[in-house]
């Protein structure tokens, strides 16, 4: 997708984000929490795309010392605006080259963040960025979808995610096989007109995810289908992995 951005995606849907329910948000919110909470350690914990805090500001309320690293100043305006937003620190960078006088006994990536980095090269350093900033022994956490070739025709899809009163919220994407990335226009359609919201991403596995995990000098701890550590099946849609330094 040309032009497209570590920023781009967050500006376009900042305003819009929390209000819609946004897709990347697996309906599992507050387990997400819940976990990262119990297991936060001394703190303190880094989030790579914080975004607008839906995740930080929770932890951060609950007395966690939370930093967070987002492109999108535009989705940082909001998280800053949030009762409770000003207990997060934040911090202007791309999250696959950033260093910070900081070290953390957790970092997290949730709700596919990470495939926000598209190419395998930037997403190697992504790791390698997380580990020099971890404490020994802490843990970088990991919540992608796991690719499904099968859900494309031809390399498109086509789907209606909501149909409401007054609007209808649709994506369109075309998939690149070799590349693994796919490029998504999450479309509005509303009284005012359509508008649109470019997604440009790159899918990974978790067996990928485990060996650039390796390159980073991390070591696969546990690898779950949800946050109650439900065992990773074949016909599970999304994977949690816990790395450690």
């Amino acid at each position: 997708m040309e032009g497209f951005e570590l920023s781009t995606y967050g500006d376009a849907i900042a305003d819009l984000f929390d209000d819609f329910g946004w897709a990347g948000d697996p309906g599992d919110t507050e387990e997400t929490i819940q976990w990262l909470a119990d297991n936060a350690g001394d703190g303190p914990v880094l989030e790579l795309g914080v975004g607008t805090g839906r995740v930080a500001v929770p932890l951060a309320n609950r007395g966690i010392d939370v930093h967070g690293i987002d492109a999108s100043e535009g989705m940082l305006g909001k998280l800053k605006a949030k009762p409770g937003g000003d207990r997060v620190t934040v911090h202007v960078a791309d999250f696959t080259d950033f260093t910070l006088p900081y070290t953390f006994s957790m970092a997290y990536a949730v709700f596919d963040t990470l495939p926000f980095v598209t190419d395998q090269e930037s997403q190697i350093r992504c790791f390698e960025r997380v580990a020099d900033v971890l404490e020994p022994g802490g843990r970088f956490v990991v919540q992608c979808s796991i690719p499904d070739p099968a859900r494309y025709d031809r390399g498109q899809r086509t789907q209606t995610l909501r149909v409401e009163k007054d609007h209808v919220l649709m994506t369109f994407t075309r998939r690149e096989r070799i590349t693994q990335r796919s490029a998504i226009q999450f479309a509005v359609l509303g009284a005012d007109g359509i508008k649109f919201f470019p997604m440009y991403v790159r899918s990974v596995m978790p067996s990928e995810m485990d060996l650039m995990a390796r390159v980073a000098g991390l070591t696969l701890e546990a690898q779950w289908a949800d946050w109650a550590g439900r065992p990773l099946v074949d016909s599970c849609q999304r994977y949690i992995s816990i790395y450690r330094k």
